[in-house]
Order: C-alpha cells, then structure tokens, then sequence
C-alpha cells in the first residue's frame, strides 16, 4: 500500500487535520526539490524568510500532526528533511540575500524532497490537490461542506 493510498484512507476516516498537513506540505516539497534559479523566482519577498515560513514549516506541521501514523520510511525521511532545513548555516540561509538557494548546503535538501516526493506519490495526490485543501480546511474550521 502505497503512500497516497494512506492519505485517501485518512481523508475518507475524516481525518482532515492529517491530510491538511500532508497536503500543506505537497507544495512545500516542490518548492524544496526545485534548482536554484525557480525557487529564487518562487519567492516574491524576503527569500529565507518566505522559505523558512512557507516551504520549510509545513514539513514539521506534518510531523507534529501526523506523527506515527505516518508510514515509518516516510516520517523517517520527512524528519531528516526537516533536520537538513533546520541545520542551515548562516551562510546557506540570511534575510535579503536572493543567491542563497545556490548555497552548497541547498543541494541535500533538494534530494531530499525529490525522494519525498516519490515515496509520497505526491503525483498521484497533486491532481487532486486543490479540491482536498479546500475540503479539509472546511472541515478543520467548522465550515459545512
């Protein structure tokens, strides 16, 4: 069973603040897996603050609300991504520096959301990506679908 396969399961339980998780971090895991040059385009304000706030939170959120349910490869690896983001040298990762996704330090954390990507089968969810934040966000805020 596949991991995209879990997350259908979670929705369909009404977990939604575990796949609202999972689906915040989707996007969160492109952005991390991207080169260089489209991630500097991705980001309109401050870079490491964008990134630290929008791309590199979502991964510990997941952790946080997911925890072991989560596929233990997964959590295993969804963590030690989170570790790469948080061990970011100040050289790697500043205010107002737009190059500091050219950073030596950036390139195991690309690898590292490209395998995520994968073992999540954020290609099989992605499609369905919009409808499913929109649905869980519903749900978590009371809001009657």
């Amino acid at each position: 069973m596949g991991f995209s396969t879990t997350l259908w399961e979670w929705y369909g339980q009404d977990e939604h603040k575990r796949v609202l998780a999972v689906c915040e971090a989707i996007p969160a895991l492109q952005f991390l897996a991207l080169p260089a040059d489209s991630q500097r385009n991705a980001i309109p304000y401050c870079p490491a603050c964008e990134a630290w706030s929008e791309m590199m939170l979502p991964l510990n959120e997941v952790l946080s609300i997911c925890g072991s349910a989560m596929p233990a490869e997964i959590r295993t690896r969804l963590q030690a991504t989170w570790e790469l983001c948080n061990n970011l040298t100040g050289a790697a990762f500043h205010c107002d520096d737009w190059f500091i996704f050219d950073h030596n330090d950036w390139t195991p954390i690309r690898t590292a959301a490209e395998e995520l990507s994968g073992l999540m089968e954020l290609l099989e969810i992605t499609p369905f990506l919009d409808d499913v934040l929109l649905d869980c966000r519903n749900a978590v805020r009371g809001i009657k679908r």
